[in-house]
């Protein structure tokens, strides 16, 4: 699936993937995460506390979204994570959300949508602390203001020295909000740090453009 294929994540940076269905970015992460083997290649981990948030999210109907916060903060934080700490951070990093986070926790799961699911459990893993954290289309079937939030989030983390690795469909978002990113194309890793540099190498005059021309090259 991947040939001559290198990217790096760096601590304190957000690093985006783009790529069109198909082209191995959900492989790519789980070979990441040790969900999937290689057949050849190498990894060099330098994080101690990798974090993966799929695009699959499959919770407990009955369960209150604050049992499921105890649960995550249990599994996936090395120290204790109380309500009041998780609140603090997230109303750091994005002022005005801390609030609807808090009111989420009292509904129950089956009563929560889709895209409110993603952008609670984003913040979630956020809060646990993480060296690396890779999130799966994090924004997908998330509204403009839920994703405003989410990228603030995103953002605040990595100041704080959090690595952080993130998938998308959405080409602009990726380009106004990560450090740099990778088009996943004729399977290889190609890094771009702005939106221009993106364009010329694919002979585009849009972001748009650009990932269709390079989603359409030959695989090689």
């Amino acid at each position: 699936m991947f040939h001559k294929a290198s990217l790096t994540v760096e601590a304190g940076s957000i690093s985006g993937l783009l790529g069109p269905n198909g082209s191995g970015k959900t492989t790519f992460f789980d070979v990441l995460c040790g969900l999937k083997k290689m057949d050849g290649g190498a990894i060099n981990n330098a994080f101690s506390k990798l974090l993966y948030l799929s695009q699959i999210i499959s919770t407990p109907p009955v369960f209150r979204m604050f049992d499921i916060f105890k649960m995550t903060m249990l599994f996936c934080s090395d120290t204790k994570v109380t309500q009041q700490h998780a609140l603090d951070k997230i109303e750091k990093w994005s002022p005005g959300i801390a609030e609807r986070y808090g009111e989420i926790w009292n509904k129950k799961s089956a009563l929560c949508s889709y895209g409110e699911k993603r952008w609670f459990f984003t913040l979630s893993l956020l809060c646990a602390s993480p060296d690396l954290v890779i999130l799966d289309e994090p924004t997908a079937g998330v509204d403009p203001e839920f994703r405003y939030h989410i990228w603030r989030c995103l953002e605040g983390a990595a100041a704080g020295g959090v690595a952080v690795l993130v998938s998308s469909h959405n080409v602009d978002e990726i380009v106004a909000h990560c450090d740099d990113f990778y088009m996943l194309s004729q399977r290889q890793f190609n890094r771009f740090t702005d939106a221009q540099g993106f364009m010329d190498a694919y002979s585009a005059n849009s972001l748009d453009e650009a990932f269709i021309h390079a989603a359409s090259l030959p695989k090689g």
